[in-house]
């Protein structure tokens, strides 16, 4: 995951997305074993099942890009 030199920006970066990517995942795994017909999820839970994964890849991004533009 994180290598020893890495500067502190990109490995909160990295993390971020990697948590992301890892919440996505469990979503998609999670939605199509648990979903099946007739049966419905809280609104709200899949709001925020769906959000989750998005909003920490986007931090991630912005993390990286500031972090890169600040050492410039």
């Amino acid at each position: 995951m994180a290598q020893q030199g890495m500067k502190p920006y990109v490995r909160l970066a990295s993390t971020l997305v990697l948590v992301g990517m890892g919440l996505f995942g469990l979503e998609q795994f999670g939605m199509s074993k648990w979903l099946t017909p007739g049966k419905h999820i809280d609104p709200t839970l899949l709001s925020v099942l769906v959000l989750a994964p998005v909003v920490l890849v986007v931090l991630g991004v912005l993390v990286w890009i500031f972090g890169k533009m600040r050492r410039l």
